[in-house]
């Protein structure tokens, strides 16, 4: 399975207290069982407040993967915001993808997704994030909506030499 090859699970009981997504870039993304998969080859953040980071500063993880439990991958939601520009105007325009394609997109290659950042609710959470490409647009504003979901962060170690 491919969380035998981590050390650590942390569950995301403390909503970014200890770990966050902030500035974090996806470059795959799987769904499977339930299980929605994000892959971080550069990591996510382990502030000083977790357990394991006892060096008084928030730092990077190695390559990590972050897993949110997801009734039905139909229920999220993504926005994607396109911006564009006229000769006399600019407007602002939302696409809904559904997940398949957000999936699609960043594991093709064709892009990857950063995550900024996370709202809560009761019964959600929302990702303020960014759709990165080597093509125009190169960069596009989105936001994830994931219904009834609860996160598990899997990661090996920390990188001291990648301070916040």
């Amino acid at each position: 399975m491919i969380y035998d090859e981590f050390i650590h699970k942390d569950p995301d009981e403390f909503h970014g207290k200890e770990l966050t997504l902030h500035d974090c870039t996806a470059d795959s993304i799987s769904f499977e069982n339930g299980v929605l998969r994000f892959c971080f080859p550069d990591g996510f953040w382990v502030t000083s407040d977790h357990k394991e980071n006892n060096c008084g500063k928030t730092v990077r993880t190695d390559a990590s993967v972050v897993a949110f439990s997801v009734e039905d991958i139909e229920d999220i939601i993504v926005r994607v915001f396109i911006r564009k520009t006229g000769i006399f105007s600019k407007r602002t325009s939302v696409e809904i993808w559904d997940m398949e394609q957000l999936i699609s997109a960043v594991n093709s290659g064709k892009c990857t997704i950063e995550f900024i950042t996370q709202y809560r609710a009761d019964f959600e959470q929302m990702w303020d994030c960014a759709i990165h490409s080597e093509k125009k647009p190169y960069y596009r504003a989105c936001q994830l909506h994931l219904p009834n979901t609860k996160a598990d962060f899997y990661w090996n170690n920390l990188c001291f030499n990648r301070e916040w």
